[in-house]
């Protein structure tokens, strides 16, 4: 039995306080959303605020909110310039791989980290096709939206404020798809899910314009355990 080679672990960036929303469930099953409270009967309030957490920042360059999410905007030749390097990286490894086999690990990151540029390149151009725009706005990786609770909050208050933000994220998507392509997300993806088995081009049509808008508008719900 070979002795299992040792992983380097590299420690994440901290996540910046402005990329998270934070939203508690207490025992009585009012939410705060950051430092505002929602009242059980006013949960939809919390639709606009996660909105607002999204789109505050978006196509803005100067005169940001700090306590928001930043977005970047990603163009041709900043993917072209991540992909070269990319390849510059792998190039070294398969090097060094003649002298130590863990450098294998290195270049399967790479060969990852070039195919995932190469999907952004195909998704910039479609966005760019649709929108007339060279560039295209991305919100910061680390944003997101996270859920806690205590161990006596009620589970189906739990389930409607996972479920209002979920509703949030997806009329944005509505929203944007309908003016980039002229059809909703959910109805894309109501089509894309009754037709999957049928491999057409309209299937992969809907599939890479849905890449796009899942892009644009991540949903990334992080839940923490319960609290006492």
């Amino acid at each position: 039995r070979k002795i299992p080679k040792k992983v380097e672990v590299i420690d994440p960036e901290p996540v910046q306080k402005k990329n998270i929303y934070k939203v508690s469930i207490n025992n009585k099953q009012n939410i705060q959303a950051r430092d505002s409270i929602i009242k059980p009967e006013d949960i939809e309030q919390l639709n606009s605020r996660v909105k607002h957490f999204y789109l505050v920042n978006r196509e803005k360059d100067d005169d940001r909110n700090v306590d928001y999410p930043y977005y970047s905007e990603v163009t041709k030749a900043f993917i072209d310039q991540r992909i070269a390097e990319a390849y510059s990286k792998q190039e070294n490894y398969e090097k060094l791989l003649e002298q130590d086999a863990k450098y294998e690990k290195f270049i399967e990151q790479m060969e990852n980290e070039i195919a995932e540029w190469n999907r952004k390149k195909k998704i910039l151009e479609l966005y760019s096709k649709a929108s007339g725009k060279r560039e295209m706005p991305e919100i910061a990786f680390q944003a997101h939206v996270r859920l806690e609770s205590f161990i006596d909050t009620d589970y189906s208050a739990y389930v409607a404020v996972q479920s209002e933000v979920e509703k949030a994220v997806t009329e944005m998507r509505d929203e944007e798809s309908q003016e980039l392509f002229g059809i909703t997300f959910t109805a894309m993806r109501q089509y894309y899910q009754t037709n999957l088995l049928e491999k057409t081009p309209k299937v992969q049509e809907y599939k890479d314009k849905m890449d796009l808008i899942e892009l644009l508008f991540p949903l990334r719900i992080i839940e923490v355990k319960p609290k006492r």
